[in-house]
């Protein structure tokens, strides 16, 4: 069982037929999180992805009265491969899963749609499956990158490595339980080399596309996750859901102010078409 267990009512696939039919209209915006399964140290489970996305799922679920998909837990990480246990899909068949689970929402008077990912390796597949829901379903999609957020809100706590303090405090907001820090007392790549080998990969002008992490981190894993305990996850993964909550907010704001007089018409007619 999860630590948000006040939120567990907003998942649609516990609920029953006519109380999940009844939020769908009241909210008319669901929350979809997207995750990866893959390798993640001795430390951490391999769906850390996964449930850092459901930490935040839950809490926006409870901010927003709105309910959450069941989302694909796995997601693209063939560089994860070589470590057994991690599992990957084609991004083809990643965005077939995003934009058909979609596809019944409009005829239940669903207009917006919330994604929430936490795996870098989904991002291209997310934004395109965005786009495809957007002009398929005539959905509003709002994409929330909440290990970036993560990160920009803390920067000085939240490390962006792979395994360290932000990922190990993810799943400690989830369920403390599936975190084991004894087995991470050794075996992490040099913190420097793992930083310097992620770099390369993130940069935004010329860069490579990445085949195998132990280009970034022979080991599979760097950073510290002895820094993190389940207390200030909890509060860390409060503040990551508050904002999520307040941008998106904003966004749509903003997004109405810039529709051009008759959009939504048009996207009705080519719909319907």
């Amino acid at each position: 069982m999860s630590e948000a267990d006040s939120t567990r009512s907003y998942f649609l696939a516990e609920m029953r037929q006519p109380e999940a039919e009844h939020l769908l209209r009241e909210a008319g915006l669901v929350i979809l999180p997207v995750g990866s399964v893959e390798q993640h140290g001795p430390h951490l489970p391999l769906g850390t992805d996964a449930f850092a996305a459901l930490a935040v799922a839950q809490r926006v679920a409870a901010r927003l009265k709105a309910p959450i998909l069941p989302g694909p837990m796995v997601g693209v990480a063939p560089y994860h491969l070589p470590w057994i246990g991690t599992l990957t899909l084609r991004p083809s068949t990643l965005q077939a899963v995003l934009v058909d689970l979609c596809a019944p929402l409009p005829a239940a008077g669903v207009k917006r749609l919330l994604i929430i990912n936490w795996h870098e390796g989904n991002t291209p597949t997310v934004r395109q499956a965005a786009q495809e829901i957007q002009e398929q379903h005539g959905l509003r999609v709002l994409v929330a990158e909440t290990h970036i957020i993560t990160n920009q809100l803390f920067p000085d706590e939240m490390e962006f490595t792979h395994c360290g303090a932000m990922e190990t405090s993810a799943v400690l907001a989830y369920d403390p339980t599936l975190v084991d820090l004894a087995q991470a007392r050794e075996g992490a790549t040099d913190l420097d080399r793992g930083n310097r080998g992620h770099a390369l990969f993130r940069r935004r002008d010329v860069f490579p596309i990445m085949r195998d992490f132990r280009e970034v981190a022979p080991t599979g894993w760097y950073g510290h996750p002895e820094r993190a305990t389940p207390e200030r996850a909890r509060e860390i993964f409060n503040r990551v859901a508050d904002h999520v909550v307040t941008q998106m907010a904003e966004v749509f704001e903003a997004l109405e102010a810039l529709r051009p007089d008759g959009a939504e018409s048009a996207a009705a007619a080519g719909k319907g078409s």
